[in-house]
């Protein structure tokens, strides 16, 4: 939110309800003074009698509005124009992802719910089930081996994806054996992927880091971000060079591009539950809807491990394995038994003077924690988001003896010294971190990177043992 003094805010994360494609923000104002609210020359009035003032309006999801609202504050009463931007943040479904595509989020919360599938090898009519791939820390997919070299992606949200090899067809038995198990009205619903799968729409910008490992960049030929947005150098390069081709964004595809590119599967993260037409138009125009759901796994190796899939999918499955086992061996070596177990905060200041930071939920507290640190958080409930927006009183109040800061330049850009912090906001002079010269700064590129998420921990260590003063994902604030 922008505009007036900056004194006042609105909470965030805030309550998102859709109902009939209609969008409405419950919003809570730091002050009790607001009495009503103009949108689109509509007037609103508080929906509460006592506290602060509360209103619900009609909103246009992630798009700049602009409002009014009447604050009786001052002497006399005065309309103040805001601007407000509000989006569903992918980090209300899970963990929060590495690969969100709005970093600048407010973090709004969706009342769409997941329900967890079985991940059993489907029972395929004319395909013998041979085996299970046994993963080592990712929870929410499993791949199940079939003879004559078919696949099959189970994920836990009931779909699974069946990879029928190049030199394979999709037999009339197997298609009336998924057909009736459809029809049939089961949980599981089975996805025919014909391979190979070399012209992707990749709308989960978080996933192209896979792609990237495995080489198998050239597989995409649509992205659901601009070429500026990446900070994968080979995803950068290709869109530059035409060889990917922006396709908008996941909310607002060019479908008309999709069916003249011949795109053969659109990879989206859980944010395309929140336009679920966009996913039925996808599959109306017979284009298979992949969703990836790796913000879900708790275990932050686990979300490295989907590799696998890409790998599945890109016949580059070697490649995947080696990727990951990289990763795992770079937390594997760390030494933990003398860690000084230093204790860390993660943070950034928004354009309304708070804090953001992250739940000790978060899968960033837990590399914190995997690298030999004490994550210090907020407190926070099971319903909590990760991302979490607080005063700079309330950081105060428990990051103020942290023994290292973070900020975190995902989120909002950083400050260029520990002087310009401090002039943020001359409370941070009194923080321990700031006082020592604790103070980091992630690389904007983390979010893109959760196939290095091994190296992003050992990092972590680094940093915890004092050893380096910049590494692959951080730099010291000086």
């Amino acid at each position: 939110m922008t505009g007036g003094s900056g004194k006042a805010y609105i909470e965030s994360p805030c309550k998102v309800t859709i109902t009939d494609g209609q969008a409405t923000a419950h919003l809570v104002w730091s002050s009790p003074n607001y009495d009503y609210m103009i949108v689109d020359g509509d007037t609103y009035y508080p929906v509460n009698k006592e506290g602060n003032s509360e209103f619900d309006i009609p909103v246009t999801l992630g798009k700049e509005m602009n409002v009014q609202a009447d604050t009786t504050a001052m002497s006399t009463p005065h309309l103040i124009d805001y601007t407000l931007y509000i989006t569903l943040d992918d980090s209300t479904y899970g963990n929060n992802p590495i690969d969100s595509d709005n970093d600048n989020s407010s973090g709004a919360k969706s009342d769409i719910k997941t329900i967890r599938y079985s991940m059993d090898p489907p029972k395929i009519e004319g395909l013998t089930y041979i085996s299970t791939d046994e993963n080592t820390y990712a929870k929410c997919f499993k791949i199940h081996r079939y003879e004559n070299g078919y696949t099959v992606i189970s994920i836990d949200d009931g779909r699974s994806y069946l990879l029928i090899p190049e030199d394979k067809n999709l037999t009339d038995e197997i298609l009336e054996g998924i057909s009736k198990k459809y029809t049939d009205g089961e949980a599981e619903v089975i996805i025919p992927l014909q391979m190979p799968l070399d012209s992707i729409y990749l709308a989960a910008s978080g996933a192209m880091c896979h792609f990237d490992s495995i080489g198998a960049v050239s597989a995409i030929t649509m992205s659901g971000i601009e070429a500026d947005d990446w900070y994968i150098d080979s995803a950068r390069e290709a869109m530059n060079s035409g060889n990917i081709v922006y396709g908008g964004k996941y909310s607002a595809p060019d479908y008309e591009q999709i069916v003249m590119s011949d795109i053969d599967l659109a990879i989206e993260n859980t944010m395309i539950l929140h336009v679920p037409k966009v996913q039925e138009k996808l599959e109306q125009l017979m284009i298979p809807v992949f969703i990836d759901r790796s913000s879900y796994e708790e275990d932050p190796l686990g979300r490295c491990e989907w590799i696998k899939v890409y790998g599945a999918m890109t016949g580059l499955e070697d490649e995947a394995s080696l990727s990951f086992d990289k990763q795992v061996r770079s937390v594997e070596s760390l030494d933990l038994d003398n860690i000084n177990g230093k204790k860390v905060a993660i943070f950034s200041i928004n354009s309304n003077h708070q804090i953001v930071t992250r739940s000790s939920e978060d899968y960033f507290a837990k590399m914190v924690e995997m690298a030999g640190g004490i994550y210090f958080g907020p407190e926070s409930d099971m319903n909590s988001t990760s991302q979490m927006t607080i005063s700079i009183e309330a950081f105060y109040e428990y990051a103020l003896d942290a023994d290292i800061l973070i900020y975190n330049q995902a989120i909002e850009d950083a400050p260029s010294s520990l002087e310009q912090l401090i002039k943020t906001d001359a409370t941070f002079a009194d923080f321990k971190a700031v006082s020592t010269g604790d103070v980091w700064c992630t690389d904007k590129s983390i979010y893109q990177s959760s196939d290095k998420t091994g190296t992003i921990i050992e990092n972590l260590y680094a940093i915890i043992m004092d050893q380096k003063e910049e590494t692959d994902f951080f730099y010291m604030l000086k």
